[in-house]
């Protein structure tokens, strides 16, 4: 990989997240996202953050212990951004779990809404990245990885959700 190209890695992950960031800032400022939890909420996603935690902890191990076991796989970038994904991915299945990933005054339409939209503009990304056959070079999985894996892991916290929303609403409807 060339200087021009590293830099306009960098130059490309700086500008992504300064807008991610801009983005969650007007999102807050509308009251989309409004942190509100109450106290069973907060213990709850306490726990979640604990095992959000402790999946990171264990997959940064297993993935420096694959380096060391099989060699290079992926590069640093992406090996750092799937330890991110798991723990996130735990954190977030276990709020949603135990009834405490949205806020009190969030509208889950408006979330679900947003989760749609970053899994289908992920994985479109990413198929279409690994159709042009960039996704590994030399045998070496590339951080052009990452968007295939934002977007299953997106995908996998949506489904999540919806089979969650879908079993509290049978379970009301029973009693």
């Amino acid at each position: 990989m060339s200087a021009e190209e590293r830099m306009g890695i960098a130059v490309g992950l700086t500008v992504g997240l300064a807008i991610g960031l801009l983005f969650v800032a007007l999102l807050f400022r509308k009251k989309v996202l409004d942190c509100t939890f109450d106290e069973r909420q907060e213990r709850a996603r306490g726990v979640a953050f604990k095992y959000g935690f402790f999946t990171l902890m264990g997959s940064i191990f297993l993935y420096g212990a694959s380096e060391l076991a099989v060699g290079r796989w992926c590069d640093a970038l992406t090996g750092g951004c799937l330890c991110l994904a798991a723990g996130i991915l735990v954190f977030s299945v276990t709020c949603i779990l135990k009834d405490a990933y949205l806020s009190l005054r969030e509208r889950p339409r408006r979330i679900m809404t947003l989760f749609v939209l970053l899994s289908l503009y992920n994985l479109s990304l990413g198929a279409l990245l690994a159709a042009h056959g960039e996704l590994v070079e030399d045998g070496i999985l590339t951080f052009r990885a990452i968007n295939l894996v934002v977007g299953i892991m997106t995908l996998v916290i949506l489904i999540v959700y919806i089979v969650n929303f879908l079993l509290g609403n049978r379970e009301r409807e029973a009693e």
